[in-house]
């Protein structure tokens, strides 16, 4: 009886420090991502996402707004007082442009997840919001200003223009 016992406190010690996980490992779910009305992004004209008077508090329209070869399914919009601002839709996802633009940090736009980027480039102050609309796309604005625009002047004027685009696309 006690030749037993022993046996078997000496299996269980060998075989509780022994045991093999099956399958494949299981990656962590992502963050939950502030997206209060997923936004469809199939066939959405991003021309059509922002009008003249959503641009009235920065300028007007020096030409009529134009789609961007270089960057998909964008719009830009070019002001007479020496600025632009940039739609594109749909966009890379909210997690892309955190781990892309690591300057950046995140903020709300509408109850949506939004990657503010702003910094000078060349002539201009830059900012960039990445606003979530699905967990893989976004909505992105970008406005562009010259004339020595402080980053805060510039964050200030594209808040409301990417709250508005972002009501003009369709729910999910």
């Amino acid at each position: 009886m006690r030749r037993s016992l022993l046996l078997l406190l000496t299996v269980l010690a060998v075989s509780g420090c022994s045991y093999r996980i099956q399958g494949e490992p299981v990656a962590a779910p992502l963050p939950p991502l502030a997206i209060a009305t997923p936004r469809k992004t199939t066939g959405v004209d991003p021309c059509g996402l922002v009008t003249e008077k959503d641009l009235k508090p920065i300028g007007t329209l020096k030409f009529q707004p134009v789609p961007r070869a270089e960057m998909p399914n964008s719009c830009l919009f070019t002001l007479k007082e020496n600025a632009y601002v940039l739609v594109a839709v749909p966009y890379r996802s909210f997690d892309d442009s955190k781990n892309i633009q690591k300057k950046g940090r995140e903020v709300e736009t509408g109850k949506h997840a939004t990657w503010l980027s702003c910094g000078q480039q060349e002539k201009d102050m830059v900012c960039t919001a990445t606003i979530a609309v699905t967990r893989n796309e976004s909505l992105m604005v970008a406005i562009g200003m010259s004339g020595g625009v402080t980053e805060t002047k510039a964050r200030d004027a594209l808040e409301p223009i990417g709250r508005e685009a972002l009501k003009r696309m369709p729910t999910a």
